[in-house]
């Protein structure tokens, strides 16, 4: 009766299975068909959680180190986070350097992280935080008008799906936030190239090293966006701490009325990270100087350090933050020295390591500007800065800086230009609360004191770039800058009911003015995710290729030609800047200037033919649209149609754009 029982059980499970494994294989449902990308969507959501969750613990263990006692309240919540993110980076280039990159090892390296913190009891404080993060964010929330806290939702939502994207518009991610770790994951280690932006400050780098080591782009496009909360976080908390919900919750609509920012943080960029570390550096000078507690200062040197290991332009945070250490301490003069060497002291060792890179391998620090360096040269020294194309000091131009930039009619980027109409409607508001800053308590000033200092400093030099070459004309560089200022700007708007009357409610006026045109971007932008359909390329309905060849079709092309080359060939790009996703061993065209450069040292087609043969290059990718709008006249333009006659052709594009030659082995 037992064994008739068991053949029973196991003839039904038999044909069970076969049953369900019939109908499934003939009708193929579309989950089956998509689980390999099901599963690396999963993959790249747990591995996201663990890098984030490492970093924040990495975070708090920097903030307790210098102020114990540290209350946990939200701005450490957001302190902790982007610190811990630039730490994070910091490591992965030190695993990149030494050439530590198979999948396996930092796989492990990441679970070692998380398990040591798990058993120190790090991982408990840090979900504490978190925790009474959202439970204090979400107590303001009664307070405030519902559109706001609506507008705030979609808009996370919003910019979270569209990381999921691949990097099609993001053209630096191409040119080399991504391009740069992928060399370092292909080479295992550091190379000399030829390429200026491969030399750049790498501590955003060093985190999309983690990403990409551990299989998705998508990662390093969710960690950018983690420093873009970790901003608006601390931004919200400091406002409300100084002058409550209403205000707080105005500088995150500012933030959010700004198109450019929100499209930025869905990018592998690295403006988010530099606005963070601008703002933590502001935010604990200001309270180190509040409490009269130098502890925050060095927390304010580290994030210094670390913006300078983002951009060179940075230099004018740590510049502010001793400036301002000084002025505070001028009646001290022997403690404020003090400080101001720790500051400049401790900012410096955290930038060390990028500075110390250039100099070791490219024989300049800040490679490659003021000092030259490997490859560099008089020629692309005038080539890269340009000189003479700004604006010049034309007045009238100076003084409609701010409408020009709100237009965004002369930014060399369309994306960089659209920062909305409201941080124009509340500059004078802005002003309004600065001028009044006698009346302010005493914190309110400090703080005030110290986002106008910075302000007008970074603006300066952002201004100098303007009226010096047309290249820097770019309000994303100055949105370091911008986003500090929505603390006075929200002030001033959550002020203007003062103005309100018995016959005119001014506020109400204003309120629905910044609604309504924050809500139609947030339309605008939903129609973008509902035609890019981010989740469908996250769960492979749609391919990374298929989407590449509709938003970029001819790059998708190119890339598709590199790969058909023998895999040991060697590329140069003329009038390419991009390689990511390239294959390949390819010389990029960074600046545009390959072509020019090769004429300006050899002259005629023959002997630029030669030279690339030295250098071992077999073939030749020309952007040919690109190449009319940069050669400078006649006799380039000749040359290059010379050069490319000595070459073989191999492929194009369907529409011309691109040109993949073969360079033969002797000479013509």
């Amino acid at each position: 009766m037992d064994q008739k029982k068991v053949l029973l059980a196991i003839t039904t499970l038999a044909w069970s299975g076969f049953v369900v494994a019939a109908y499934f294989v003939m009708q193929k449902p579309l989950a089956l068909q998509v689980i390999d990308h099901l599963t690396g969507l999963v993959w790249t959501l747990v591995v996201t959680a663990i890098l984030l969750v490492n970093a924040f613990a990495l975070g708090i263990l920097t903030v307790k180190r210098f102020i114990p006692e540290a209350e946990e309240d939200v701005p450490v919540l957001a302190l902790a986070g982007g610190i811990g993110l630039g730490e994070l980076g910091l490591l992965g280039f030190v695993f990149a350097v030494t050439g530590t990159s198979q999948l396996w090892i930092l796989l492990t390296a990441q679970i070692l992280l998380l398990v040591l913190f798990g058993w120190k009891g790090i991982l408990k404080k840090a979900f504490s935080l978190v925790k009474h993060g959202f439970v204090e964010i979400n107590s303001t929330v009664i307070s405030i008008p519902a559109w706001m806290k609506w507008a705030a939702l979609l808009a996370f939502l919003l910019t979270f799906l569209l990381t999921f994207l691949p990097p099609a518009d993001a053209f630096d991610a191409l040119l080399y936030h991504l391009t740069v770790p992928e060399h370092w994951l292909r080479d295992g280690g550091l190379r000399a190239y030829n390429f200026p932006h491969y030399w750049f400050p790498g501590l955003v780098e060093g985190i999309y090293f983690w990403g990409l080591g551990l299989g998705s782009e998508i990662i390093a496009q969710q960690l950018h966006f983690a420093w873009a909360l970790c901003t608006a976080i601390l931004i919200w908390s400091w406002t409300r701490r100084l002058w409550g919900d209403l205000p707080a919750w105005w500088a995150l609509m500012l933030m959010i009325s700004m198109p450019s920012l929100l499209t930025l943080a869905s990018w592998a960029y690295t403006d988010m990270a530099l606005i963070f570390f601008g703002v933590a550096m502001l935010y604990t000078l200001s309270y180190g100087r509040e409490q009269t507690d130098a502890r925050w200062w060095r927390l304010s040197a580290i994030s210094a350090g670390m913006a300078m290991g983002v951009k060179y332009t940075s230099f004018v945070m740590p510049v502010t933050a001793v400036l301002l250490i000084a002025v505070w301490g001028i009646q001290k003069k022997r403690e404020t020295f003090i400080e101001v060497l720790k500051f400049t002291f401790l900012s410096a060792i955290v930038a060390l390591i990028w500075y110390l890179r250039n100099w070791i391998w490219m024989g300049n620090p800040i490679y490659p500007f003021l000092f030259g360096g490997r490859y560099w040269d008089q020629f692309r020294s005038d080539w890269f800065a340009t000189p003479g194309t700004g604006s010049g000091w034309d007045l009238k131009a100076l003084l409609l800086l701010p409408l020009t930039i709100t237009l965004g009619y002369q930014d060399i980027n369309s994306i960089d230009a659209n920062i909305g109409p409201l941080l124009l409607l509340t500059l004078p508001l802005a002003l309004w609360v600065m001028a009044r800053q006698k009346n302010a308590e005493p914190s309110q000033k400090i703080t005030l004191t110290t986002i106008g200092f910075f302000t007008i400093f970074s603006a300066a030099f952002w201004t100098y770039g303007y009226i010096t070459t047309k290249d820097l004309w770019q309000t994303r560089l100055l949105l370091p800058a911008i986003i500090p200022f929505v603390i006075p700007a929200s002030v001033g708007i959550a002020s203007i009911s003062s103005l309100d009357t018995r016959n005119l409610r001014l506020s109400f006026i204003i309120s629905s003015l910044a609604a309504a045109s924050i809500y139609v971007h947030l339309v605008d932008m939903s129609l973008s995710v509902i035609s890019r359909n981010p989740l469908s390329i996250a769960t492979g309905i749609t391919t990374r290729q298929n989407y590449f060849e509709r938003y970029q079709p001819a790059y998708a092309q190119a890339l598709q030609m590199v790969s058909q080359t023998p895999p040991n060939s060697k590329i140069y790009s003329l009038f390419e800047p991009r390689s990511y996703g390239m294959a390949r061993n390819v010389q990029p065209d960074p600046i545009l200037d390959n072509f020019p450069h090769d004429i300006y040292l050899y002259e005629d087609p023959q002997r630029i033919l030669q030279t690339w043969r030295q250098q071992g290059y077999t073939h030749v990718l020309v952007n040919k649209r690109l190449s009319t709008f940069v050669l400078g006249d006649l006799r380039q333009t000749e040359i290059l149609d010379q050069t490319i006659d000595l070459l073989e052709p191999v492929s194009a594009s369907s529409k011309g754009e691109y040109e993949l030659l073969e360079i033969p082995v002797h000479q013509p």
